[in-house]
């Protein structure tokens, strides 16, 4: 039984992620990879998908189902949205402009589709879904959650570490943005300045600009992937980050550029 739980969250963590990039690939008009990891997984609909099979075993009432799926998958959508902004610093999702929201983390309309989500889940794809899993050796269960428990582990470790990282390598960006003005100001506020501590202000400075432009197209790498699965995260050194609205192609070529001079 425990081996077919886990089984069950592989499997709805794929489909929430199918579902998940299908939904956005139609909202925004583009091909959209979600979800918060690499691989294509998400974890989050997996669990809800294990609550509400749990909470939900034998109910033949349409109702009953629809509002325990709209509770369920709302307060751990909420739950989610509070620990990612906690950790990472940033908000993933913002439902402010909908209507009925709550501090823009979950709204009505959303709840009302995770009820019927709740529905479709217990009357049509968890019967048969029990069905085609009870034909699978128990063997076979058990290396498939192994392999893919653990890819999906080491996932989540690679991704939470770069993540956990951004908000750091932003901040060592400024920092070495403030570096360089005070360099550039000791040239120009410094009278008779002898060539030679002028050349090795100079040097710092190229130093410095080397550091920051490799930095920044780390960092633009790591936004572009997460943008692309959550193009509403936001978080306040992210948007002044993004103000430079410069190209990753375009910061290769100053790199390119100050490596030559």
């Amino acid at each position: 039984m425990q081996s077919e739980i886990i089984f069950y969250f592989i499997i709805y963590s794929f489909l929430g992620w199918c579902l998940e990039s299908i939904y956005k690939t139609i909202i925004f008009k583009k091909p959209v990879n979600s979800g918060f990891l690499y691989g294509p997984f998400c974890p989050i609909y997996g669990v809800g998908a294990i609550m509400m099979i749990m909470a939900i075993k034998e109910c033949e009432n349409i109702f009953i189902v629809f509002l325990t799926g709209l509770i369920i998958f709302t307060i751990w959508e909420y739950l989610v949205a509070v620990i990612l902004e906690k950790f990472f610093k940033t908000r993933y999702w913002d439902y402010s402009n909908i209507k009925f929201n709550f501090q823009g983390r979950i709204c009505l309309k959303n709840s009302i589709y995770w009820g019927i989500l709740g529905v479709i889940l217990m009357f049509i794809i968890q019967p048969n879904m029990s069905t085609f899993v009870s034909k699978i050796p128990q063997d076979i269960i058990l290396y498939i959650n192994i392999i893919l428990c653990l890819a999906i582990t080491v996932d989540a470790s690679i991704t939470a570490f770069k993540i956990m990282f951004i908000d750091k390598k932003i901040n060592q960006v400024f920092e070495i943005g403030e570096k360089i003005k005070e360099k550039l100001l000791e040239i120009k506020d410094t009278d008779n300045i002898e060539k030679a501590y002028k050349d090795s202000i100079n040097k710092a400075i190229k130093e410095l600009k080397t550091k920051q432009y490799i930095l920044k197209i780390k960092i633009y790498k790591r936004i572009i992937r997460l943008k692309k699965a959550f193009p509403e995260m936001n978080s306040e050194n992210l948007t002044k980050f993004m103000k430079e609205k410069i190209s990753i192609d375009k910061l290769k070529e100053k790199l390119k550029n100050i490596k030559k001079n």
